[in-house]
């Protein structure tokens, strides 16, 4: 299972996460060090980036499966950015993190 470390105040906090599409992880943010104590869920590249806030596994789950076709998520950031950018999707990438519940100040 894969893990991602998360800056903290208090130091690195390590939590396993999921990657429902080859790329992209799913992960929980421990409840004492999330700052949107609603959105712990949080759907990310896997090299870090964080890609949306969600109050639950299967909203970011959902939204992963929803952007999955958009990217080779298993490239670079940067490289996949420019997918989305490049190939017209930006509003639909934005727009299909929002229909699955995600924070609207992430977008």
């Amino acid at each position: 299972m894969p893990t991602v470390e998360l800056p903290t105040k208090a130091g690195p906090v390590t939590v396993e996460a999921t990657e429902p599409v080859p790329g992209l992880r799913v992960y929980e943010i421990p409840a004492e060090h999330a700052t949107l104590p609603d959105y712990r869920w949080v759907l990310a590249h896997h090299e870090g980036r964080a890609l949306g806030l969600f109050t639950s596994a299967g909203d970011a789950t959902g939204a992963a499966s929803a952007v999955a076709s958009m990217a080779d998520w298993t490239r670079s950031v940067m490289t996949t950015a420019n997918e989305i950018s490049l190939g017209g999707n930006v509003e639909r990438f934005g727009l299909a993190l929002m229909a699955h519940g995600s924070a609207p100040a992430c977008l």
